[in-house]
């Protein structure tokens, strides 16, 4: 039996994203005080049916799976998993459509966006190592 937090760091997702599968049926739980427990078995299920879904987060869980269940269940979810570069290769896939003006106005404005906000984040992880940094200086001045 695994608690929620234990599966948040197998699969490298948060508590809230694992008690969110809990709440809407998607992974079985039994309630153990205020945290619930989930079986092996349950956790093998939902990585199998989230790996079958193409584009889906769970392609970054592969090594923990592997580790978890075995080859055999890392090769199944690979295999159901959205590959970019083996449908590129794909001539049966069908072609891209043209982009039109807006879309890539559109595109351009959330990448824009997207990389705004990983600036911010990135100044903030700054911001808090330079606040341990002078703590720890303040320290060490006082010895």
């Amino acid at each position: 039996m695994l608690t929620t937090k234990q599966i948040s760091e197998l699969l490298r997702v948060s508590e809230e994203t694992v008690r969110r599968w809990i709440r809407t049926g998607e992974l079985h739980a039994e309630q153990d005080g205020k945290g619930y427990l989930v079986d092996e078995l349950a956790l093998k299920r939902l990585v199998d049916e989230k790996s079958q879904i193409p584009g889906n987060a769970m392609n970054k869980v592969l090594p923990i799976i592997n580790d978890l269940f075995g080859p055999e269940a890392a090769k199944f979810a690979k295999s159901n998993l959205f590959d970019p570069l083996r449908q590129s290769m794909d001539q049966s896939a069908p072609p891209r459509p043209e982009a039109s003006p807006e879309s890539v106005a559109e595109e351009l404005s959330q990448l824009k966006r997207k990389k705004r906000r990983l600036e911010l984040e990135h100044e903030l992880k700054l911001l808090e190592i330079e606040e341990k940094i002078a703590v720890l200086e303040q320290k060490a001045s006082r010895l």
